[in-house]
């Protein structure tokens, strides 16, 4: 079994102060060599971030809400990692974000897929526009599709 792993790392952006003197905390996942960083919402004091440890100190109620929202994050991200490990074996850091998100993923359809899909809709309309000769046509050019896709790309799809 292939064991990979997600790195999840809180950053704050130093260069980017607004007018109360705080930067905003983000959020940058790795997995497979891929990264995606977003912003968490979350505000803090550039004095108070201690990157080694991922967290802000000292403990007073800001910093501790911030702490308590950010180990929050990153068990939502683990949980759609998981979730994502279980049902779906090839995944990439977007999938993963729409995981996290709560967003349905969507499958990558090959060129072969869509003219299929393609045929489906034009078969509901013989007799109606079309005629079936028509959809023969239809039909035999997706064979030489197949055949060209086999030919030139050395793949199915």
């Amino acid at each position: 079994m292939n064991t990979t792993k997600i790195k999840i790392l809180f950053l704050i952006a130093r260069n980017r102060l607004n007018k109360m003197g705080k930067c905003s905390i983000r959020c940058r996942i790795t997995y497979n060599q891929e990264r995606y960083e977003f912003a968490t919402g979350f505000f803090i004091n550039p004095n108070h971030w201690y990157s080694k440890l991922q967290q802000a100190k000292p403990p007073n109620e800001d910093n501790t809400f911030v702490n308590a929202q950010l180990s929050l994050i990153k068990s939502k991200i683990n949980q759609a990692f998981l979730y994502l490990q279980v049902n779906n074996p090839e995944f990439k850091v977007d999938d993963l974000m729409s995981q996290y998100k709560g967003v349905p993923i969507k499958k990558d359809l090959g060129l072969i897929e869509v003219y299929k899909l393609y045929l489906v809709r034009i078969k509901k309309l013989i007799n109606i526009e079309i005629k079936l000769v028509t959809y023969k046509k239809y039909e035999e050019s997706l064979t030489h599709l197949n055949d060209f896709v086999k030919w030139k790309f050395k793949s199915s799809d």
